[in-house]
């Protein structure tokens, strides 16, 4: 008779998503069934505070890759502007006296959304006093991005002398 109670208690349990319904243990009962929760599912609770850690998470890393953007073109920039602007320079330092003179440009199609500006100031010097001989400040600076957003600038200084004279 145990193992027909047995029997009956296993076939006729009923298995829902959430729930199972299973003979109640206690009393001489086999028909009596109890409604309980089963323990293999998730609570609500448990869910929203699991969704909760998701979205900070999920924040987290979506505020780290757009900074990750924004580090990439700032090492790219710093690798390119230092080159083009002693590229730039050296054409400026390799140039006459009449054609030294404040300019704008950019560097072509090789490298686009790079534009670079020149400034040229003469310099007063005391040590110079020679009419055939004086001193410029060359400042260069070199811009990429809509509105200048990265700027790299040098400055330096070159002595013009006029061509020596032939006797």
């Amino acid at each position: 008779m145990v193992e027909n109670m047995k029997k009956n208690r296993h076939a006729s349990s009923l298995r829902l998503p959430g729930f199972s319904f299973r003979p109640k243990a206690s009393g001489l009962k086999p028909k009596a069934y109890s409604l309980r929760p089963d323990d293999s599912g998730f609570t609500l609770l448990e869910v929203m505070v699991a969704m909760a850690i998701l979205a900070i998470a999920l924040g987290a890393v979506l505020s780290f890759q757009g900074r990750t953007v924004v580090m990439a073109a700032q090492c790219r920039f710093d690798t390119t502007a230092p080159f083009l602007a002693e590229k730039k320079m050296a054409e400026l330092m390799g140039a006459d006296k009449e054609s030294l003179a404040p300019d704008a440009g950019d560097f072509g199609e090789e490298y686009p959304g790079y534009t670079w500006k020149t400034e040229i100031e003469e310099v007063e010097s005391e040590v110079l006093t020679q009419a055939d001989m004086n001193l410029r400040k060359i400042h260069l600076a070199v811009a990429w991005g809509d509105g200048g957003d990265y700027v790299y600038e040098i400055t330096t200084l070159r002595f013009l002398m006029a061509p020596l004279k032939e006797s």
